[in-house]
């Protein structure tokens, strides 16, 4: 029982070693969100599909039965036939009929412009995929980097409780010896309950946080995982922009294809029908074929809902281009915003680490102090909040300094894994 419990250990060990931030950036595309885009990107494809269907040939059969109240033709009827009274004229009150029917719009220019239309929304569509993927890369290395956050946060905060552990067993000698009142060692507890309640807090926050990067990878981690950053963002245009820039040319298009619906369109029609019944002057049975085959021009007089259809696509298209210029100007800004404080965080961090670097030897001085008696137990405490805020500085700054990386990365459309390692 053991060694089967030492195997789990280990290979549980071994699998949470072997998760990288490249490992979960890459488990993000076979979770369900990434198919489900994927079967929108196909939909967008059918849609191109659909208009080209729209502009193939069409083939029908048919079968029917008709009755008539008097006698009716089965084609029509040349006046020839009609000289011999004594033949099977092709009338009847019951006709049976079976054929076929044929159209093909030779020219539509609409659907020419509803095609374009809809290859542009395939394309919008592709890019709102990789949007969406690298959006979702965004949170999971934010999801990481606060990880890394309260787990560093957790650690310092053991850190200060082992520190001031260690302080009351001096001021338990000190109590004992009668060299300070008891009343200081009931501080110390409160301090180091507040702690312990403060890491509760942060567990529950790492819980929620496990539980997004789950979500995102599938992937359940025990602990976060190294961040590195082995290349800059690449700037240029705003990536996610682009799904708007189609849309709006696609808008364009629905402007385009509801003008044109005044244009004239060409089609080619044909049919062919073999009738069948008895003839009502000699009640013989009688067959026989007709086809047409023809082209037609159509040109549309009026119709007012084309003047809506028109109106309609320029509001839409209009709407699109006021979106997409508040996006674009939006982005624009918080680009340049996330870039400015990306350098101020690594001032901060610079500044911070020499903090803590300061604030550990302040402590180790404070400690000296409060043994010799010369400092009280609340300014003590102070000295190990101090160092326990600025801790708390770094790691946040770190963090946010990872979150800001990544949300720039989906501003510039920059795929995750080759900027984090």
């Amino acid at each position: 029982m053991r060694l089967k419990l030492s195997i789990v250990l280990l290979l549980v060990g071994e699998l949470s070693y072997a998760t990288t931030i490249t490992s979960l950036l890459k488990a993000i595309d076979k979770r369900p969100q990434s198919r489900l885009e994927q079967l929108d990107v196909d939909r967008a494809a059918l849609g191109v599909e659909k208009v080209t269907d729209r502009m193939m040939p069409k083939l029908d059969g048919f079968v029917g039965y008709e009755i008539y109240n008097r006698p009716s033709s089965l084609r029509p009827v040349l006046p020839s036939e009609m000289k011999n009274p004594n033949a099977s004229l092709p009338f009847s009150k019951n006709i049976g009929r079976a054929g076929l029917k044929f159209s093909w719009p030779l020219f539509v220019q609409s659907l020419y412009t509803l095609k374009q239309k809809a290859a542009l929304m395939q394309l919008a569509s592709q890019d709102k995929k990789r949007l969406s993927r690298i959006q979702r890369e965004a949170k999971l290395v934010g999801s990481v980097a606060y990880l890394k956050y309260m787990e560093s946060l957790s650690r310092a905060l053991k850190t200060k409780e082992h520190s001031i552990l260690a302080t009351r067993k001096k001021i338990a000698l000190m109590v004992k010896e009668g060299r300070t009142p008891q009343s200081s060692l009931l501080t110390l507890d409160a301090k180091i309950n507040d702690l312990k309640m403060n890491r509760i807090g942060i567990e529950q926050q790492k819980n929620r946080l496990k539980a997004t990067i789950e979500t995102l990878t599938g992937i359940s981690l025990t602990h976060s995982v190294r961040l590195q950053q082995k290349r800059d963002i690449k700037k240029g245009a705003i990536f996610a922009l682009a799904p708007l820039q189609k849309t709006l040319r696609a808008t364009q298009k629905d402007i385009n294809a509801a003008k044109e619906r005044y244009y004239p369109s060409v089609a080619m029609k044909g049919a062919y029908t073999l009738s069948k019944a008895d003839a009502y002057n000699t009640d013989k049975s009688v067959h026989t074929g007709y086809g047409s085959l023809g082209v037609y021009v159509n040109m549309p007089l009026y119709d007012s809902s084309h003047a809506t259809g028109v109106e309609e696509a320029k509001l839409n298209y209009l709407k699109t281009k006021s979106l997409m210029a508040d996006t674009k100007e939006r982005l624009t800004v918080q680009a340049k915003e996330l870039q400015r404080e990306i350098k101020l965080l690594e001032r901060s961090q610079q500044l911070a680490r020499k903090n803590v670097h300061n604030q550990k030897a302040l402590l180790q001085i404070a400690k000296v102090s409060l043994s010799n008696e010369v400092i009280t137990q609340e300014e003590y405490l102070r000295y190990e909040d101090a160092l326990a805020n600025a801790k708390a500085t770094l790691y946040q700054s770190e963090a946010k300094k990872w979150q800001d990386i990544a949300q720039l990365a989906v501003i510039y459309g920059n795929d995750l894994k080759r900027i984090v390692k």
